[in-house]
This record gives C-alpha cells, sequence and structure tokens, in this order.
C-alpha cells in the first residue's frame, strides 16, 4: 500500500499518534532548555544544581515508565490515552504555578514522564501493535510529530518569553493542551473499541513473567547497546557542542543552522525506512541503524570546515529517524504485540536511565581535558562494537 493510500485509510489513528509525539516535546530537553535561564533566576539555582535536578527528575519518571507503560496492554486504548494526556496537563498546570523548587522538581518530573515518556509510549506502541503488514509506514509517519515540533515550538515559545513572564507561558501550554489536544485526541479515540483479553487462555502474561522472557531471549542482549547508542551521545554531545563546538572550527551559530539538516535528514530517512521495514522486516535492516551516524562521526574527526557540521548533523539525524520507526517493529517482531507496551516501557525506561547519564559523562570529560574529538572518537568506537554485535545476531557471523 502507497503512503498516501494507507495515510487516507488509516488518518484517524495516524493523526492520533502524531499529535502524541508532537505534545511530547513539552517534556523534551530541546524545549525545557528554554526555560532553564528562567529557572536559574527564579528558584536562585547554579547549573550544577538545576543539571542535578533535572537528572534526579528525569530518573524518577524513568522509575515509573516501565509499571505506566505496560497498562497499554491491559486497557481501552482510549481510556490508557485519556489518562496519559491528563498527566501531561496536570504536569503544565503544575509548572506554570511553581513558586518553590520542590513543585519545579515534581513538575519535571510529570513532565519527563507524561511528556518524553508515555506520550512518546502511546503513539509508538498502538502503531506497533495496530498494523501488521504496514507497522514500518505507520511508525514513520507517527514520528513525524518530533520534527515538527523541534522546528516550530522552539521559536513559538521564545518569542512568547520575550514578551510573557516563563509561568505565564506555561499556563498557556496548559491552555493549548486543554482545549486543543486533548478534545481533537477525543474526537479521534472516542470510538476506539480496542480488545482487552480476559479469556485465561489468551490472557497476557503477568509483567514479571513478561520481564523474565525478555532478558532470557539472547537477542535482547544484542540489540540493546545499539538502541542505548544514538540517545545517549546525541543528548551529551547536543547539550555541550555549542559551548565545545571551537575545538571543530565551528560557531555557535553554524551549530544552530546544522539543526536544519539534523531536522531535514530525520525526516526524510524516517519516511524511506517505513516502506523498507514492511518489505524487509525489522530484523534484517537494525545492524544498518548505526552506520549513518558512524559516517558523522567519522567526518567531524578525519574533516575540518564549516561544511562537516552539516554533514555530521545531517548523518547523525538519518540514524535518529531509522531508529524511531526500526525499534517498535523490531520489538513488535521480537516478542510479538500482546505485550509490546511492557517491552517498550521497559526499553525506553533503560533509555532514559542512559541519557540523564550522558551529561555528567560528557561533562566530567570536557572538564577533564578531553576536546570534542576525543570524545567523537570515543562514541564511534562505542557505535562500531554496538553496531556490529548486532550483526551477530542477525548475520550468524
Amino acid at each position: 500500500m502507497t503512503y498516501l493510500a494507507f495515510v487516507r485509510k488509516e488518518r484517524r489513528l495516524l493523526t492520533f499518534a502524531i499529535s502524541f509525539t508532537f505534545f511530547s516535546s513539552f517534556g523534551q530537553t530541546f524545549l525545557l532548555s528554554l526555560f532553564v535561564p528562567y529557572f536559574l533566576v527564579s528558584f536562585e539555582l547554579t547549573n550544577t544544581s538545576f543539571g542535578t535536578l533535572y537528572s534526579l527528575a528525569t530518573l524518577s519518571g524513568a522509575l515509573a515508565l516501565p509499571y505506566l507503560g505496560q497498562w497499554i496492554d491491559r486497557i481501552p486504548l482510549r481510556v490508557y490515552s485519556m489518562y496519559v494526556a491528563t498527566g501531561l496537563l496536570i504536569a503544565t498546570i503544575l509548572m506554570s504555578i511553581s513558586w518553590h523548587v520542590v513543585m519545579l522538581f515534581f513538575a519535571l518530573i510529570f513532565l519527563r514522564l507524561a511528556g518524553q515518556g508515555l506520550s512518546s509510549h502511546t503513539a509508538q506502541a498502538t502503531m506497533a501493535r495496530v498494523y501488521d503488514r504496514d507497522r514500518g509506514k505507520a511508525l514513520s509517519i507517527s514520528a513525524l510529530g518530533y520534527p515538527i515540533g523541534e522546528a516550530i515550538l522552539p521559536s513559538i515559545i521564545a518569542f512568547s518569553l520575550v514578551y510573557l513572564h516563563w509561568r505565564t507561558t506555561w499556563g498557556l501550554i496548559a491552555a493549548l493542551i486543554s482545549f486543543v489536544f486533548i478534545p481533537i485526541l477525543w474526537s479521534l479515540i472516542k470510538n476506539e473499541r480496542t480488545k482487552v483479553v480476559q479469556d485465561e487462555d489468551e490472557e497476557v502474561a503477568s509483567t514479571r513473567e513478561n520481564y523474565t522472557a525478555i532478558f532470557k531471549d539472547p537477542r535482547t542482549f544484542y540489540t540493546i547497546p545499539a538502541i542505548l547508542i544514538p540517545p545517549f551521545w546525541v543528548t551529551g554531545l547536543f547539550l555541550y557542542q555549542v559551548s565545545a563546538a571551537g575545538d571543530m572550527g565551528w560557531t555557535a551559530g553554524i551549530v544552530a543552522s546544522a539543526f536544519i539538516a539534523f531536522a531535514a535528514a530525520r525526516i526524510a530517512a524516517g519516511l524511506f525506512s517505513g516502506p523498507l521495514i514492511d518489505r524487509f522486516s525489522a530484523q534484517k535492516l537494525f545492524p544498518l541503524l548505526l552506520v549513518p551516524m558512524m559516517l558523522g562521526l567519522a567526518v567531524a574527526i578525519f574533516f575540518t570546515g564549516h561544511w562537516t557540521a552539516y554533514l555530521y548533523m545531517g548523518l547523525v539525524g538519518m540514524t535518529l529517524g531509522l531508529s524511531s520507526t526500526l525499534k517498535s517493529s523490531l520489538w513488535a517482531e521480537i516478542y510479538g504485540t500482546k505485550m509490546i507496551g511492557t517491552v517498550q516501557s521497559l526499553f525506553a525506561s533503560i533509555m532514559v536511565f542512559s541519557t540523564a547519564l550522558s551529561p555528567f559523562l560528557m561533562g566530567w570529560m570536557l572538564d577533564g581535558g578531553f576536546t570534542l574529538t576525543h570524545i567523537f572518537v570515543i562514541a564511534l568506537a562505542t557505535s562500531l562494537f554496538s553496531a556490529l554485535l548486532s550483526c551477530r545476531l542477525f548475520f550468524r557471523f
């Protein structure tokens, strides 16, 4: 089925998923970073203290994600999605009235959990479960919400912060979720009749049994490193590469403009990979996941010039685009769709833990005298090892 025909036929669920990936932006680091200068002033925090607070909030959300995420396997989708959307609304309201650092901390927990975690999880788990033959296309289309959010929301938020208090801005975000996101979501999903299996023979295994099955499967350990490497290094590199760009001969303006190449490549790779997954399977394509990122790191290491920033960012964007479609398809192929929510929430939690550690490691290396080139070399070596490990399973060498 072509993309256009597929979109026409499945526009309701696809819009549902894109809405979730777009609104997940309000819990993502790229958007929350715009408010950091205001948090530091309002709550009299240092960069170090806020970084610690943010990491603790991220880790707290990661601890809750496996438990809350597995419920998408157990209750109707229309009910589950309303819980997630309401959680995101509560998080934004809490942020808009946060007058003490403790309130800020809980607001960050809920934003990271409901935004980055459960909103993304709801979209991807739904696409992976509902679609079989067209799973790749469904996941690639649903993932468009991420780059759309990255492209338009920072400018809107930055403009708002020029004229409005940061708490007022969060109040407007809460209003947007309340009067736009939730009503649209309900109109799309209110008639959804997701089957919740009650028969003992078909009942989904308990969470503990599911986890045991996952970690007894050797394929799990061949895939985890390659899954974790892109978000781990991208989180740390994107956080510090502006301040460390001088090591590469790049300016802050060049790095900022290179994000256009990153977003464009991410969209293109995501859309292009969807039909390939449907044709060849995610398992066969998975060993190629880290190849663009490794090429980008190699370009940054061995070549100089402003052009390297654009090529490096574009190639990293390709890997992120591939990852957004490959992961959920891979889980469905390996573990089946009945416990896709449990599987995906578990690995999402592991990923969040890794990204929470990345800024600390990167900061320690930069303070210890490592240049950005040195870090790129380490990132390339770990990426190569992870790629070879994934080949061990699928190519049987």
